[in-house]
């Protein structure tokens, strides 16, 4: 029977062939049920995402579950890399493809080795505090944990951010965790990242690959998993905004000294060469670019209506538009994040239904010591009547036809 081989190797380590030990670590990846990349050697494909269904010590072979199908052509015998993490390491081995054995799921050679990496794919991109980009992630549902804090790099392949907050998502209090709290091969559903260059929001799912102390603050590494080609662009993108920083500032730090000579006298320009302030020209200039800039979070159902929304909000200006399927997912996230950014808030009010408006005050009362979180109230059917409150506001359906909802939007954000 065909079995993963060593050709490919160039990682660093000492390759592992001990059999009792590597049917441990498929073991512990199976009780854990741990997922993990798994991608086809020697090729820039996306990873696949895996985690192991079955074990069959006997045939010496292995099926795993898929998020995503193998291409239908894949023939027996194609040779593929697994990346996984067991205790406090992280291993690579190789694979065969054997065959298909139901819906996502499918059979591979159980490896002959497997060897201990640390070597990174793609290059990293160091992050500044001062540059405001902020993670958010949760390790599943109620009950899990919301962890957030400062990005401190990025790659194609995953990110590392320094946690300032660790939050228990049922009863909202926060926990001061050490390093052992984070256990590699962790999953995160949900993570986020805020305020990147050229992108608002990032959303997307990883493994915790790896969490260390560096001076007394602790260090999370995360791997993505289960890109898409667009998520990937959207990254390529800041990142080539890095690099070119990077060329930039190299360059400049071994140009020549100036020459310290007297400079030549500007030329004076009439008023009508000078520029005029921002506005003068384009009164709505300035309130487009608020919107541009205004984080806006959308609490609604996911649906056709909430699409039209998206899409009148988008078409209005407002491009840091999230959305989350329910209020009180709205309100965990809320609490999970501690980016300094002030969000406005959008709720529906379903039709016969009431909104909760108690933990809607209870979220503005928390944070009332940092920031203000305005809400806006939608309803297709009867408007909610109004709360006397400022921070609190019912408002007319959103649509590109009727913009007469425009400008409370305008004032809840603050650019009235």
């Amino acid at each position: 029977m065909e079995q993963g081989k060593s050709g490919g190797w160039t990682g660093r380590g000492i390759p592992v062939e001990d059999p009792a030990a590597i049917c441990q670590s498929m073991q512990d990846l199976l009780r854990l049920e741990a997922e993990f990349p798994i991608k086809v050697e020697g090729t820039h494909t996306l990873p696949y995402t895996a985690r192991v269904h079955h074990l069959d010590l006997r045939k010496r072979s292995i099926h795993l579950k898929l998020i995503r199908p193998l291409p239908h052509e894949l023939s027996a015998g194609a040779a593929f890399d697994m990346l996984f993490s067991v205790g406090d390491q992280r291993y690579w081995a190789p694979t065969v493809f054997q065959g298909r054995e139901g819906y996502l799921l499918y059979r591979f050679s159980l490896p002959s080795q497997m060897a201990p990496s640390d070597r990174r794919q793609h290059k990293r991109y160091l992050f500044r505090p001062r540059e405001k980009a902020y993670v958010v992630a949760q390790d599943g549902a109620i009950p899990g944990h919301g962890i957030s804090g400062p990005l401190v790099n990025l790659s194609l392949g995953g990110l590392a951010f320094r946690v300032d907050r660790v939050m228990r998502l049922d009863d909202h209090l926060r926990v001061t965790p050490g390093v052992g709290f984070f256990e590699r091969g962790k999953a995160f559903p949900m993570l986020k990242i805020r305020d990147l260059p050229n992108l608002p929001l990032f959303e997307g799912r990883g493994v915790l690959a790896n969490a260390w102390d560096r001076n007394g603050e602790i260090i999370l590494g995360l791997q993505f998993l289960d890109l898409g080609e667009s998520d990937l662009r959207e990254l390529q993108v800041v990142l080539d905004i890095r690099e070119h920083m990077q060329r930039t500032s190299s360059a400049q730090s071994g140009e020549a000294p100036r020459d310290p000579g007297p400079r030549s006298p500007a030329e004076s320009k009439g008023p009508a060469a000078r520029m005029s302030p921002a506005g003068t020209q384009t009164p709505d200039a300035l309130k487009r670019l608020g919107r541009r800039s205004t984080r806006v979070v959308l609490a609604m159902a996911p649906g056709a209506d909430r699409d039209l929304v998206r899409g009148a909000l988008a078409e209005a200006g407002y491009l840091r538009l999230e959305t989350m399927d329910s209020l009180g997912q709205a309100v965990a996230d809320l609490r999970a994040d501690r980016s300094p950014s002030c969000p406005l808030l959008i709720l529906e009010m379903a039709e016969g239904e009431e909104v909760n408006v108690g933990a809607v005050r209870d979220l503005q009362r928390e944070f009332s010591d940092s920031r203000e979180i305005p809400a806006a109230v939608i309803s297709r059917g009867e408007t909610m009547p109004d709360t006397d409150d400022p921070l609190l506001r019912p408002m007319t359906w959103p649509s590109a036809e009727d913009v007469t909802w425009q400008p409370l939007l305008d004032e809840l954000a603050g650019l009235d």
